[in-house]
């Protein structure tokens, strides 16, 4: 039992660092450095790095070592479609199941997000656009759509880290999250969608204007 919880704590900060930042994407993992870090043994880090591999935050290359992961221009591009494509679906999905629970809840989120503009609080505006984006799917009362966006959902909580540092980056972010609740608010599905689209899709620049992979 105590191993076992041992195992999930290793996993879970290791994982954290990885979505932090503080293991950046491309750099190589050392069980050795990872267990000192962790005051543990090596068991529970490779145990950890096995489930972080089936998640896709860690690449495992043999006769070369562990790698946190890294995207290349395509394969960012096609993670940003399929995430358009599902979270559009369970945008509207939600709006038409659960409107008001939808609208409060990301209004709220949206509203703390704006503290953090203010104040520079890259940080914490970063998890808020997690919590905002998780919303969509939290009422579209569909498995098959929240499972689909648990597959990508820490590689992209990882990339937002990764942009967010970019003030310019989160000021643009801000504007365009403050259009889709706007647009939910009045049940015009098709604009939020618009503007969901303009956010996600590198088309767009929404996540090239500052950066590349």
């Amino acid at each position: 039992m105590i191993q076992n919880l041992l195992k999930d704590v290793v996993y879970r900060r290791i994982r954290e660092m990885i979505i932090n930042g503080s293991l950046p994407m491309g750099s190589k993992l050392s069980e050795t450095v990872l267990a000192n870090r962790l005051a543990a043994t090596k068991a529970p880090v490779r145990d950890a790095l096995r489930r972080l591999q089936s998640e896709g935050l860690v690449q495992i290359k043999p006769k070369s070592g562990t790698f946190v992961f890294v995207f290349n221009d395509s394969e960012f591009n096609e993670l940003l479609e399929f995430r358009y494509y599902i979270e559009s679906k369970a945008m509207a999905l939600s709006l038409n199941k659960n409107p008001k629970q939808l609208v409060q809840e990301i209004s709220f989120i949206l509203d703390k997000m704006a503290i953090c503009i203010s104040n520079s609080s890259s940080l914490e505006y970063i998890s808020l656009d997690n919590l905002f984006h998780e919303a969509l799917f939290s009422y579209c009362q569909n498995i098959y759509f929240q499972r689909s966006y648990e597959l990508i959902s820490s590689r992209m909580a990882t990339a937002r880290n990764y942009l967010g540092s970019n003030q310019a980056h989160m000021n643009s972010s801000f504007e365009q999250h403050m259009e889709i609740v706007s647009s939910l608010k009045g049940n015009d599905i098709a604009r939020a969608q618009n503007a969901l689209r303009r956010h996600i899709l590198p088309d767009f620049g929404s996540y090239w204007d500052c950066y590349k992979f």
